[in-house]
């Protein structure tokens, strides 16, 4: 896997208003990719580099019910340990991402901060930011 560990520095989830209007309310998920650099991890064979993704996950509403933010940083280590500069040199040149690194981070992201981001839209009242499966009564 990838990704070898994260770290959460900030989670943030405020509620605009009291009244959440009746109807449709969409939801954006947007995971930005603030930083890339160099980070390193201590093993006990001894220290591994790799590259470390600063992010800032929101959640938004339309309306503009509620809005979250869960900002922090991943400790990525690609496929191929001899490509790490290249990422990095790309990234600071011309702040463009490795394909490869942004489908890993987003989607896990997406695993581990939604559970969160449901628990507490739960406590605050507000609706979720991903679809619950519901069952429903058919009638033949």
């Amino acid at each position: 896997m990838p990704v070898l560990g994260y770290n959460i520095t900030k989670v943030e989830m405020e509620k605009l208003t009291s009244n959440i209007p009746p109807g449709q309310i969409e939801v954006k998920l947007s995971p930005k990719i603030e930083e890339l650099r160099l980070g390193e991890i201590r093993t006990p064979t001894g220290k591994m580099n790799g590259i470390e993704v600063l992010f800032d996950f929101q959640v938004e509403y339309n309306p503009q019910i509620a809005r979250a933010s869960v900002k922090g940083a991943i400790l990525y280590m690609p496929p191929q340990k001899d490509k790490i500069d290249d990422i990095l040199t790309a990234w600071e040149d011309e702040k463009k991402l490795d394909s490869v690194l942004l489908v890993e981070v987003v989607n896990f992201l997406s695993m581990e901060l939604t559970p969160m981001l449901v628990v507490i839209a739960k406590e605050m009242r507000l609706p979720y930011h991903v679809p619950i499966p519901r069952a429903e009564l058919r009638t033949q």
